[in-house]
């Protein structure tokens, strides 16, 4: 049975110490005040008891908005390279919650806004695995301001996760990859397209999409053959960016494209923006041309791609993640299927 609360009081320790002593969710807590003296320990009560209730009302008045925007500006710009995509899923979370509190946010609001995403009545009709990616950024938000003493951890609300979506299994064969890449040079007239640069730094390099658009210049090595992904002054987390040998495919896309970029441009792709509509272009183009599968095709399809080939092509594991700029573990999981030799020993054993 809980202990009921006596509300903070001036006791004695075994040190002869005064101590402010209370009791908070039936657990006895205190601090002390540092002095012998009831007086300065009266003092040092009037103080405390003004800064709790300070912030009492500061926990009271801390809302969902202020808690993602806290959050975003202490951790995700701070540590996070990919913070734009948490910055995609914190939007709809502040539309709906924005102005509520973490007590307000029960189950019943928590499947409201499931419902409300899966149905594009909050922004455009999305799956789970996007839902689960946005509540999984509040959570975040919210054990942040509890780290930093801001709310209580009893005031943060237990969220139901949609479950994981499987993995995406989804790579163009050898040819279809040659398909594309001819089809993306087809983009380029007498200068390189953007696309066509994107595409072959894609499927020759496997970086990521944000990793290829902020490519600069000085990171690409013509003369030593590599690309430095890794040198982008941003703090290395686990979707690591790495350094890449120039393929011979790739050598002269890079050559062409050094050779015709405007004075004084930084950027390999001309800009650092979204290649997004130039990538959605050449996939209608693609559909029409060469079949509906291309449709389903995404940016990051193309890093999976390169992935899938090289382990279909019998390039050493560990290589492939040197590459990726994943762990060895991430990679044998997701691509070992795909290696010739894969569990054959299992089957010829006789």
């Amino acid at each position: 049975m809980a202990r009921p609360n006596k509300g903070p009081r001036i006791e004695f320790n075994e040190c002869g110490i005064y101590e402010i002593r209370w009791t908070d969710n039936g657990r006895s807590k205190r601090v002390s005040t540092r002095t012998a003296d009831m007086a300065e320990a009266q003092r040092f009560l009037a103080g405390w008891i003004l800064e709790a209730e300070a912030d009492r009302k500061a926990r009271e008045t801390l809302n969902v908005r202020r808690i993602l925007a806290d959050y975003r500006a202490e951790h995700v710009e701070e540590q996070v390279i990919a913070w734009e995509r948490i910055d995609i899923a914190m939007k709809p979370l502040e539309a709906e919650f924005g102005d509520l509190f973490p007590a307000d946010l029960t189950s019943d609001r928590i499947a409201t806004y499931k419902r409300k995403r899966r149905n594009g009545e909050l922004g455009r009709r999305v799956q789970d695995s996007t839902i689960r990616r946005e509540l999984v950024t509040l959570n975040a938000a919210l054990n942040h301001a509890k780290r930093q003493r801001r709310i209580d951890a009893n005031s943060i609300p237990h969220i139901v996760l949609p479950p994981s979506a499987p993995a995406r299994d989804f790579w163009l064969n050898e040819a279809e990859e040659r398909e594309f890449l001819a089809l993306a040079s087809q983009t380029s007239g007498e200068r390189l397209s953007r696309i066509h640069r994107f595409v072959a730094l894609a499927l020759d390099t496997a970086a990521r999409r944000r990793s290829i658009e902020q490519l600069r210049w000085d990171q690409v090595d013509l003369l030593a053959g590599v690309i430095r992904y890794d040198q982008n002054g941003k703090r290395m987390k686990n979707k690591r960016r790495v350094a890449v040998p120039i393929s011979d495919r790739l050598r002269p896309v890079l050559e062409r494209a050094y050779n015709e970029r405007p004075d004084g441009c930084e950027w390999v792709l001309d800009t650092p923006h979204s290649v997004q509509h130039h990538f959605d272009q050449l996939t209608g183009l693609a559909v029409k041309k060469l079949g509906s599968k291309f449709s389903q095709l995404t940016m990051h399809d193309l890093r999976r791609t390169w992935a899938t080939l090289a382990a279909r092509a019998g390039v050493n594991l560990f290589q492939v993640a040197g590459v990726l700029g994943d762990t060895v573990a991430t990679v044998e999981k997701a691509y070992a299927h795909h290696c010739p030799d894969h569990l054959r020993a299992a089957v010829n054993f006789r």
